[in-house]
């Protein structure tokens, strides 16, 4: 089973300019823990609730909070493996991309968990 088979296809994105309390609406709105940062459709970042809860005093915008490395996934990527990412790097979500770089979907630790015994 691949991340493809399990992540979700229903996602939403941000662009790094976007502002902080836009993005706080948004993902109160979708439900989601995080949203991929885009930037002409390829992924530079992700942005979480965490993220906005921590940010620092006159951060505006989303670039002002992400972290300039991300965790991903590829469409391809064993759901074992992606779930070993998510466990050594204590996060539940992952950007699902293409080879390209554009992102496909988002996958969730609790649905691989749910799905595969891993």
């Amino acid at each position: 089973m691949t991340a493809s088979d399990l992540m979700t296809r229903k996602f939403e994105t941000v662009q790094a300019d976007a502002r902080l309390e836009d993005v706080a609406r948004k993902l109160e709105a979708s439900g989601l823990k995080l949203l991929p940062v885009c930037q002409d459709g390829h992924l530079v970042g992700v942005i979480t609730r965490t993220d906005l809860a921590k940010r620092a005093p006159g951060a505006l915008s989303v670039s002002d909070v992400i972290a300039p490395d991300v965790l991903f996934c590829f469409v391809n990527t064993e759901a074992a493996e992606a779930a070993n990412l998510m466990r050594e790097n204590r996060v539940s979500f992952l950007p699902v991309l293409e080879h390209d770089k554009s992102v496909v979907g988002v996958l969730a630790l609790e649905e691989i968990l749910s799905k595969e015994n891993v």
